[in-house]
């Protein structure tokens, strides 16, 4: 039922009451005592159309009017007539709304040609002849298309030129939350210029028809004029895409077709249009704007009046002085609302008979798009199956999408391509990562799909305020069915993927085994993953020295997330790393005050951890680093915090305290980690003795604390497990123990025998204290001892040790004089191969895989980086020193 059709069938009807009017009522009565009331108006529309008295009043009463002067003479109508009107009555209230909206131009609502049917067929007397003949006629010939030429517009109040609306046949279904939101900006005038965003066919246009069909009726309107034109070029029908005859392609030729509202001669452009509009509140609507260049429509907002408001439809959007109102597809009720009227609107009864759940999933398919589920009804009653026309949407796609996937840069449709890539929503962060963009030019495109309507930003379903971002389903299909990508693209992206997911198990497993390592990014949320996964690339950049590389990447993080104490926290270590102390001192005060606002405090006590070591070991103040050391110790609880704190308090001569902690760090740690624990025992002992002589002149308790230090680590090493740092603080105890019993004063018998089991001990494990530091330091003390007048036994003990340092290499060939094992460290492994360090060769010592005692040829070998070993250096026939045997014989050296 067309509005044309609805137009008779309605004229038809109300000719019948006037006729009723003028032969039962008008009579024997004139008009204006037959009319009341209704007189007066009735006669200012005759006297408008200059009709004086030629014509009867009654001819400009409309349908409610006739009706209920109908209804006030029911006495001198004809009984069965009279009871006809009383008992329909009630339907006039249902009629002549829709009578208006016909008559008036105005867009149909749902249902309106079923209801106006429904009740004219319920006035079945022999008083409506031309009801009778209309409804024959229309049921006679289903095809029948009267001529029809509106004329409501002529007495709206505003002037105006909105075309009829093309959703007549369902009425506009599922936007009047959407339509009420836009009258209300237009209504206030507070945004100049609105614009109705969407994907191609989602319904824009009539969105906006409806929008100012309702201001052209609302009596508080503000406007004076609504004027519409349309910058469409092509439709989309059953046959495909058809270009409109005549459309108008720019805004100088819209201007023309504005202006003939006003003048049908006009032929100016924007200035003559703006004279025209000069002083006039206007609402300008232009529809599909995407046709335009942006620049065409700033300069048509400065060159028309202030007095003009705009209202366009774009799938792009203006990108200037707007306000965007997005709109999105259908719910998925609606949806199934319009696919049922428009098939039955269209007599496709195979689809009309579709079950609920079939239906829910057609439209589902079609993406809940207004267009597309027109086009689909359209495709089945033009003869194609509903399965193959469900299949087969390449041309809807290609109409819908293809204008603006054609505008994108190409960075855009990168991103575009991880979208459709993974498959599934992601953050902002996840994009960083996976595209590989700069964080400045990743806001740009997704600003341009946004306006393009290709993508959705939605809220985290954790309730954060983290935005997640995904495919609209048009992109997605056209994407999959009209334009795919390329397949080793795809791969590239999902590999990076990937190695996104590793990474992030990676740092899981690290953080089971070391809480507080530097190299371990926490994640407050899932949300953070992508930034932690930046920060652990820009720490591992620190083996290679690349710091510009480095704070690239930090910068970057800080982009992604601005508030995350990590990031502060990461810088303040590479910085104090550097030796940067200030920046570092910076770095970690920011993420302090970040951290705080942790609900679980971690991220305090993470930073508080590292700043401590930097404050101690950068700074050297060790009394600020024991209050950041406690916080830390009081969150974790762990053998690393208590290390940390230990040792702090042995720096700042808090012993007994300190090692009580470091005590307690060793009972509940293992592996490397124990080892380092132990030798800050040992060092604690050491720093108790030199504080105890240097400080108090207290040296038999000083050699005591000495003593005490190198039992605990000789006992570590008579046990075989062992590195250089642990070697070299045993080697610092003896040599404090020397100190303290060569001391001026100092009875150096009482101590003899314990001095020289030490240097016994020594002389054991030679090899591995010459690899030490403080080798050379430690010889001249032994000659001290030597001199002191000992027993023979120390004397003896002591020549050991100095006839072994007199035959040590000579500088220029240091293998030359010897040819037994040493001690060093592995410094470095490279799959097959690696280097020693000892102090005898600068250059360091190669040995390969298979001189490794216990290796299996053709076996991996477990990475011995930073092993303590035993190796016999020999000259190779090039002259570099090399080892074809080495044995491991203890943990890995520390730092």
């Amino acid at each position: 039922m067309t509005r044309s059709r609805l137009y008779v069938l309605l004229d038809s009807i109300e000719a019948d009451m006037r006729n009723s009017l003028l032969r039962y009522v008008l009579d024997d009565i004139d008009e204006e005592s037959a009319l009341g009331g209704n007189y007066e108006k009735a006669n200012l529309r005759r006297e408008s159309e200059g009709m004086g008295e030629s014509s009867s009043v009654v001819q400009y009463l409309d349908m409610r009017e006739s009706y209920d002067v109908l209804n006030r003479h029911r006495g001198a109508l004809p009984a069965d007539l009279g009871r006809e009107l009383r008992e329909n009555t009630p339907s006039m209230d249902l009629l002549v709304p829709i009578r208006n909206r016909v008559m008036h131009g105005r867009p149909l609502q749902a249902g309106d040609p079923e209801s106006a049917i429904s009740i004219c067929r319920t006035f079945t007397s022999r008083y409506w002849p031309n009801l009778k003949e209309t409804l024959d006629h229309l049921d006679a010939d289903p095809t029948w298309e009267p001529a029809f030429e509106d004329q409501g517009r002529r007495t709206d109040r505003i002037l105006h030129n909105l075309p009829l609306a093309e959703y007549d046949e369902t009425g506009l279904i599922g936007r009047s939350d959407d339509c009420k939101k836009i009258v209300a900006h237009l209504m206030r005038r507070r945004e100049p210029m609105l614009t109705i965003t969407g994907e191609g066919g989602i319904g824009k246009t009539a969105t906006a028809l409806e929008v100012a069909y309702t201001l052209l009726d609302d009596v508080d309107s503000p406007y004076e004029c609504i004027l519409w034109v349309s910058l469409k070029t092509e439709r989309l029908t059953a046959a495909g895409v058809e270009g409109i005859v005549s459309a108008i392609r720019d805004l100088t030729g819209a201007a023309k077709k504005l202006g003939q509202v006003f003048d049908r001669d006009f032929n100016g452009g924007i200035s003559e249009l703006a004279e025209a509009l000069d002083g006039i509140e206007t609402l300008l609507i232009i529809d599909n704007l995407e046709t335009v260049d942006g620049e065409e429509v700033v300069t048509l907002y400065e060159r028309l009046p202030d007095t003009v408001n705009y209202l366009f439809t774009s799938r792009l959007g203006v990108g200037q002085f707007e306000r965007r109102v997005p709109l999105g597809p259908l719910k998925e009720k609606d949806a199934a609302s319009l696919f049922r009227q428009f098939a039955r609107s269209r007599g496709v009864e195979r689809l009309v008979r579709l079950a609920q759940n079939t239906v829910h999933e057609v439209v589902k398919r079609l993406r809940y798009s207004p267009l597309a589920v027109r086009w689909y009804c359209l495709a089945v009653e033009s003869g194609e199956q509903p399965n193959l026309a469900l299949a087969n949407q390449q041309e809807l796609l290609d109409f819908c999408v293809r204008s603006v996937y054609e505008a994108m840069t190409g960075d855009t449709r990168r991103v575009l391509l991880v979208l459709f890539a993974v498959e599934r929503e992601v953050s902002f962060e996840e994009l960083v990562i996976l595209t590989d963009a700069a964080i400045d030019d990743l806001r740009r495109s997704i600003h341009e799909l946004l306006n393009g309507s290709m993508v959705r930003l939605e809220n985290a379903s954790d309730g954060s305020l983290t935005s997640r971002i995904s495919l609209t389903e048009a992109a997605k299909s056209y994407l999959r069915r009209v334009n795919p990508p390329n397949p080793t693209a795809v791969g590239e992206i999902l590999e990076r993927e990937q190695e996104f997911r590793r990474s992030a198990e990676r740092h899981r497993n690290d953080e089971m085994v070391r809480k507080l390592s530097p190299n371990v990014v926490r994640a407050r949320t899932g949300n953070d993953e992508p930034v932690a996964h930046v920060l652990r690339k820009a720490l591992a950049l620190t083996k290679e020295g690349d710091f510009p590389a480095i704070y690239a990447l930090i910068e970057k993080a800080r982009s992604m997330s601005p508030d995350f104490w990590e990031v502060d926290r990461v810088q303040g270590f590479l910085l104090s790393v550097q030796g940067n102390v200030e920046g570092a001192n910076s770095a970690y005060r920011s993420a302090l005050r970040k951290a705080v606002d942790d609900q679980d405090h971690i991220g305090e006590a993470v930073v508080s951890y590292f700043f401590a070591g930097h404050l101690a070991r950068k700074v050297h103040d060790a009394h600020r680093a024991v209050e950041f050391a406690k916080k830390a110790h009081e969150y974790f609880n762990l053998p690393e915090t208590a290390h940390a704190l230990g040792l702090y308090q042995v720096w700042v001569r808090d012993f007994p305290e300190g090692q009580e902690l470091l005590g307690w760090a060793l009972e509940n740690s293992e592996g490397k980690v124990r080892l380092i624990i132990l030798t800050a025992i040992v060092d604690s002992w050491r720093r108790w003795s030199e504080y105890l002589l240097d400080h108090e002149r207290r040296a038999s308790e000083a050699a005591e604390k000495a003593h005490a230090g190198f039992s605990v680590g000789m006992q570590e090493m008579r046990s075989g497990v062992s590195d250089i740092r642990l070697v070299g603080t045993v080697l610092e105890s003896v040599t404090m123990y020397i100190r303290c019993i060569v001391t001026p004063g100092v009875d150096s018998s009482a101590r003899e025998a314990q001095a020289g089991k030490m240097m016994a001990d020594v002389s054991r494990h030679l090899y591995a204290f010459e690899a030490s530091g403080e080798w050379s330091k430690f010889i001249g003390y032994v000659n001290r001892l030597r001199r002191a007048g000992v027993s023979a036994h120390v004397t003896e003990a002591c020549d050991v040790v100095l006839d072994y340092a007199r035959t040590s290499p000579s500088s220029e060939d240091p293998v030359a004089s010897r040819d037994e094992a040493v001690e060093g460290v592995v410094q470095s492994w490279l799959g097959t191969y690696g280097f020693i360090a000892h102090p005898r060769f600068p250059k360091n010592v190669f040995f390969p895989g298979s001189a490794v005692e216990g290796s299996v040829a053709g076996a991996e070998l477990e990475d011995p980086a930073g092993k303590l070993v035993k190796f016999i250096p020999k000259r190779g026939s090039d002259g570099r020193i090399r080892a074809d045997w080495v044995q491991i014989v203890g943990g890995e050296a520390t730092e």
